[in-house]
């Protein structure tokens, strides 16, 4: 799946983001109502989206909620890697643990990390043995965009898509760039990309790669003030990256692209060893994939995709010292406009997994898969409803739903309901520990929005009712078993847009993700958290401040384990880019700001303050 499409898409030089109602409503007829933020740009460029309901809809078209993150966007924030990038745009519960590489979790919505699916260019992004995506191996020179969309959509893309599904498209297109830089902690980065264009644009062949590399001598991951037996040595992590694409277009409406990411990952961490252990991870990540798109008639296309992740670790001083793990999707799907405004779509895939320790015999899963979906349009009413059939090689068969409706009030407001069920797979690892035999964890989630747009800005305010059965946790002897019953309910609010003296950007998400049978709050899920952006253009100078927000939550004592409340933390960056010249442009970023006391997870050493300088090249 691409969303490089023919149709218009939005400048890049701006991120809309697609949010979430209530209190907010009042906030937003305010906006509504100030002339000057609704014309600062033009409506009519906005992005193109293909994820939400995996055909091509302008942004604020979409009825799940939905977010795009720009090349442009990664370039101004502060972050210097993908968790790093989703705390600076987005309300999620992040927990990293050390410096760049080092393993994170994601937590979108109150669901498990390894209930949020991960794409690479319609491939899925998965380490096999824990069902959840290694974040932390994407190298973040090597996206061109993200698009985020929250909420069950299983019903489009199966299992793990609980609590949402984030594409990231790797960097494709013309033109050639070059960035180096350096700064605190011996951290040193550059990057180069070149893309061009051969022949007539109806049979153009577009070939384009790029490099990247990112070193840091970091900072001991784990506190040794907290457990006086990890090494209080730094942890230094080098990462490296490229991606290589093949486009062709055969006719007009006629298009296949090949696309390869590979990247390795040298991380230090503190394991359990003792003051004098050195623990070292080495990953290695290799994503392919293969779309063809053709468009049969006027109103009817087909789509062929095949895709592959493979990622090879090794972890000498850890309990299992390596493995490797495959996973593989092949599918076909139509689309077919019956009349104007009624699109339906239908498609076929096959999903194996595989993944071995070194020292153990491979585990492996095949899932065959059937889905149908209709968007349709009746003058102010829009409907998404999308089923699907799952059959899996072990744990048997799942059907799931989704059903959204929206009613337009007028040009600029939106109302949306949306039903949805889910399910997600026990990983193997899950299956290794099992306390008794695991059931597939299933979820049903109901959503009341707003939407607002016009003019270039974009806000969404969404309530939200998530119950989830048979959720897949450890018990008090790190045993894996399911839970009965667990709930998320909240709120979650976003405003983007240009306010003609600068551009803003929040999201935040209020919540409420508890397991029922035991009375108590999940761990790492905060009740609020805040991503909140303000960049403006000062003397010459295109500057931002960036602040992340994360609640007191429940947490592991890292000596006792017993769950205890950790502490609200605040993160502060700043931003600043100038033009030397038509081609390069010099960078400064300063991440972390504070925070410096509170970390992210209990025993882990919350990231020192930070700063990059880096000189950018860009040619077209």
């Amino acid at each position: 799946m691409t969303s490089r499409h023919p149709g218009p898409i939005a400048p890049a030089h701006r991120r809309v983001a697609a949010f979430s109602l209530a209190p907010a409503v009042s906030a937003l007829s305010l906006l509504a109502a100030a002339p000057a933020f609704a014309d600062a740009a033009d409506q009519a460029s906005q992005e193109v989206v293909v994820t939400a309901a995996r055909v091509a809809q302008k942004l604020p078209d979409t009825l799940p909620s939905t977010t795009v993150i720009s090349r442009a966007d990664i370039e101004a924030s502060p972050a210097l890697d993908v968790p790093d990038l989703m705390r600076s745009y987005l309300s999620f519960n992040v927990a990293q643990t050390g410096p760049v590489g080092a393993q994170t979790s994601i937590f979108v919505r109150g669901a498990n990390s390894n209930q949020v699916l991960v794409l690479i260019d319609g491939a899925p992004l998965s380490r096999a043995d824990f069902g959840s995506a290694p974040w932390e191996l994407v190298p973040l020179a090597q996206i061109d965009h993200i698009e985020v969309v929250r909420g069950n959509l299983s019903s489009l893309y199966g299992s793990a898509a609980v609590g949402g599904v984030i594409q990231i498209f790797t960097r494709h297109g013309a033109g050639t760039s070059l960035t180096v830089g350096g700064g605190s902690r011996g951290t040193l980065n550059g990057s180069a990309s070149v893309g061009r264009r051969f022949g007539e644009e109806s049979r153009a062949w577009e070939l384009s790669a790029s490099l990247s590399g990112v070193h840091t001598d970091g900072y001991s991951a784990r506190d040794a003030k907290v457990d006086p037996t990890v090494n209080p040595d730094r942890d230094a992590s080098t990462q490296s990256g490229a991606t290589l694409s093949v486009g062709k277009n055969w006719a007009a409406g006629h298009r296949t692209t090949l696309s390869a990411m590979h990247s390795d990952t040298d991380s230090h961490y503190d394991g359990y060893g003792g003051p004098t252990a050195v623990d070292e991870l080495k990953s290695r990540l290799d994503n392919f994939t293969l779309t063809s798109h053709h468009a049969l008639t006027p109103a009817l296309n087909l789509d062929v995709h095949a895709g592959e992740d493979v990622i090879k670790y090794t972890d000498p001083t850890a309990f299992t010292p390596g493995g490797l793990g495959r996973t593989r999707l092949l599918g076909a799907g139509v689309d077919w406009t019956v009349v104007d405004g009624q699109n339906l779509q239908f498609g076929v895939e096959n999903d194996s997994e595989r993944f071995g320790y070194l020292d153990s015999p491979a585990s492996s899963r095949h899932t065959n898969s059937v889905r149908a979906g209709w968007l349709g349009s009746f003058g102010p009413a829009e409907v998404q409803a999308n089923v699907r059939h799952d059959d899996a090689s072990d744990y048997g068969t799942a059907n799931t739903g989704l059903l959204s409706l929206g009613w337009r009030l007028d040009r600029d407001w939106k109302v949306v309901a949306q039903a949805s069920t889910a399910f997600s797979a026990p990983s193997f690892s899950n299956i290794a520990y099992e306390a008794a035999p695991l059931k597939a964890e299933h979820s049903r989630d109901f959503e009341l929005g707003v939407h607002w747009s016009r003019g270039g800005w974009l806000a969404r305010a969404t309530l939200f009712s998530q119950r989830q059965h048979d959720l897949i946790a450890f018990d008090a002897s790190f045993a894996t078993v399911n839970i009965a019953h667990a709930s998320n309910r909240g709120l979650e609010l976003s405003l983007d847009g240009d306010t003609g003296y600068g551009k803003v950007g929040v999201d935040a998400t209020f919540q409420d993700a508890r397991d029922d049978d035991a009375h108590a709050a999940l761990l790492r899920r905060a009740r609020t958290v805040v991503a909140a952006n303000y960049r403006v253009p000062v003397m010459g100078w295109d500057t931002g401040v960036w602040l992340q927000y994360t609640g007191p939550r429940a947490d592991g004592d890292p000596i006792t384990f017993a769950t205890v409340q950790a502490k609200a933390r605040t993160v502060l960056g700043l931003t600043a880019s100038h033009a030397l010249s038509p081609n390069w442009s010099i960078g400064v970023k300063a991440s972390n700001l504070t925070g410096r006391h509170d970390p992210e997870v209990l025993g882990y050493t919350p990231p020192p303050p930070t700063v990059l300088v880096s000189l950018h090249g860009q040619w077209q």
